[in-house]
């Protein structure tokens, strides 16, 4: 189980092992549901993951936590990190934002390409569909998170309404909206599994 944590530091901060103080306390209770023990999670060591951010290509050290009575790990990612992509949320918005902007994936793949060697067209493609196939989730968050955000819902069509998400309320698309954003749906904005409970 990964869970997202706010993170006010940057990925070169996660690098080394002098990073493992920026990471949050060992849980006091055990977040797997058919376990739930109140007792406090152990430190598990840590993992590395590759990461692309718009200043930041890498590896960091992903801190791990294991549950004494079932065995089972948490992994801590800092709110700039996205379960399951190499890429950061910052990057992703990013790159999205450009596709509207210039109208066109293609034409964002062959900008980008001088600086991140692997985009694709399909990579860019995959994360415009992701977050459209995610709609219904991340409503119901924006919903939860600022009852103001609940106009955006109504907008009827798919690339009407990502635009009004990434351009309409742009100062929450940060990794701080990240975190909260899994603290309200348990998933990050770009998961894999688009259902809300």
């Amino acid at each position: 189980m990964q869970n997202i944590f706010m993170s006010k530091n940057k990925p070169e901060d996660y690098i080394s092992k002098e990073g493992a103080g920026r990471y949050p306390p060992a849980p006091k209770k055990c977040p797997f549901g058919d376990c739930g023990v109140n007792l406090k999670m152990k430190k598990n060591g840590f993992y590395s993951r590759f990461l692309i951010t718009i200043t930041f290509t890498g590896r960091i050290r992903i801190r791990r936590y294991r549950c004494p009575m079932c065995g089972r790990t948490l992994s801590m990612l800092p709110s700039f990190c996205l379960s399951g992509a190499s890429y950061s949320v910052d990057f992703i918005i990013a790159m999205l934002q450009y596709v509207f902007n210039t109208g066109s994936i293609k034409k964002t793949v062959r900008e980008w390409r001088c600086c991140v060697w692997d985009i694709s067209r399909r990579l860019v493609s995959k994360y415009l569909k992701r977050l459209r196939d995610n709609r219904s989730m991340i409503q119901y968050a924006l919903n939860q998170l600022s009852p103001g955000n609940i106009e955006i819902g109504r907008i009827p069509g798919d690339a009407d309404w990502t635009k009004s998400f990434l351009f309409g309320i742009q100062p929450n698309l940060s990794p701080e909206f990240n975190a909260v954003f899994h603290k309200t749906t348990g998933k990050s904005f770009m998961s894999l599994h688009n259902s809300i409970a």
